[in-house]
């Protein structure tokens, strides 16, 4: 069964689809289409490079290179011959739906976050989930949590029958490869968060967060990782962290290695997540295979993961909350550490792509063979 990837393929979604590929069972071939500016590693399977296009697809919306998108998206999808297409985020789910429908081959998509949770204001709230609606044609919804599957079939019409969910699985961490990154006593306290600046991530409230932690424990940092690409709130992050004298506090790090951050990770006090919104966040299924206990804001996607009381705090954005929660558990290591237990089997349980992957198979099997 050959399957087409299509989407802008960064972050968490990119990290995805590379398990996808890597887990999925050698019944399947995969094909992989993602956007121009997409600075991926080339896609391996089984020790073998997967065949890859890129395409003129941009994460900002602009008509001339949607269309151009769209006209090499069919010209691919007709050359590949795929049993089913598997569109990604919120600009490869249009694209490629739109496409799988002119061809007649049958897509799914997962939009990692649907696009109008992103809005700040409600006319573009509501423009993107007509838009999410009109695009749905004969599609499939596969969540990556059961909230997203909800959300599909709540506010985007999707039918119970055609809306799935597979819950964002990562493999398990090798431990003992990861190092102390340079620079980071053994002594030092830290918090640590995987998010670009940006809307979704909630950035300025995290600054505030940790002025108000700063006060009470000064000598504790928070480490924000993965500031590089599409992070439009950064220069406005770096003043912010300025105007509330916390330079030495928040250190904001440009995109690292896996491997690094998994280091910056592992010896951090807890793992720290102010969004807004999320999908199933693949950072935080890594604190917990890391045996971090979460400080998190009760959202969709994060409330899929994270369990109130027994693996972290599940917190409404209310700056002296978070800060109250995290200054409670940096206090009590006990309640800490075993937090992070329960988190490391949680994760183990519910989260191990080795467990979970042969539902996907299941459902990629049962779409194939639907009429």
């Amino acid at each position: 069964m050959k399957v087409l990837h299509i989407g802008n393929l960064k972050g968490g979604v990119d990290i995805c689809i590379r398990n996808i590929l890597t887990y999925l069972s050698s019944d399947f071939e995969f094909v992989v289409v993602n956007g121009a500016d997409d600075r991926n590693k080339p896609y391996v399977r089984n020790g073998q490079e997967v065949r890859s296009y890129k395409i003129s697809m941009f994460r900002p919306i602009s008509f001339s290179k949607d269309i151009k998108a769209l006209v090499q998206a069919v010209r691919i999808l007709k050359k590949e011959k795929p049993d089913l297409v598997h569109c990604h985020s919120a600009k490869g789910g249009v694209i490629g739906r739109v496409a799988a429908f002119l061809t007649g081959y049958k897509s799914v998509y997962t939009p990692h976050a649907f696009s109008f949770l992103s809005s700040e204001n409600k006319r573009n709230k509501t423009i993107y989930r007509f838009f999410e609606k009109i695009t749905r044609l004969n599609s499939c919804l596969i969540g990556c949590s059961e909230s997203e599957r909800l959300l599909g079939i709540q506010q985007v019409g999707y039918p119970e029958e055609k809306a799935f969910a597979w819950t964002n699985s990562i493999p398990a961490i090798q431990v003992e490869r990861i190092k102390r990154p340079e620079g980071i006593a053994a002594e030092e306290k830290y918090l640590v968060t995987i998010a670009r600046p940006c809307y979704q991530k909630n950035p300025m409230f995290m600054v505030e967060v940790m002025k108000l932690l700063h006060e009470q424990l000064p000598d504790v940092k928070l480490y924000v990782l993965g500031a590089d690409f599409y992070s439009p709130l950064l220069g406005d992050l770096k003043q912010r962290i300025e105007d509330r004298g916390l330079k030495d506090t928040i250190k904001v790090l440009p995109w690292i290695s896996h491997d690094e951050a998994m280091g910056y990770l592992k010896y951090a006090q807890l793992y720290l997540s102010t969004s807004i919104y999320e999908g199933l966040p693949i950072a935080v299924l890594e604190a917990m295979a890391l045996g971090k206990a979460v400080v998190a804001s009760d959202v969709i996607g994060n409330r899929d993961c994270v369990k109130e009381g027994i693996t972290g705090c599940l917190l409404p954005l209310d700056a002296k909350r978070f800060a109250t929660g995290c200054r409670r558990l940096l206090d009590d290591e006990e309640q800490r550490c075993q937090m992070g237990r329960n988190a490391q089997e949680v994760f183990e349980s519910d989260f191990l792509i080795n467990n979970r992957i042969g539902e996907l198979e299941n459902i990629y099997e049962a779409l194939f063979h639907k009429v």
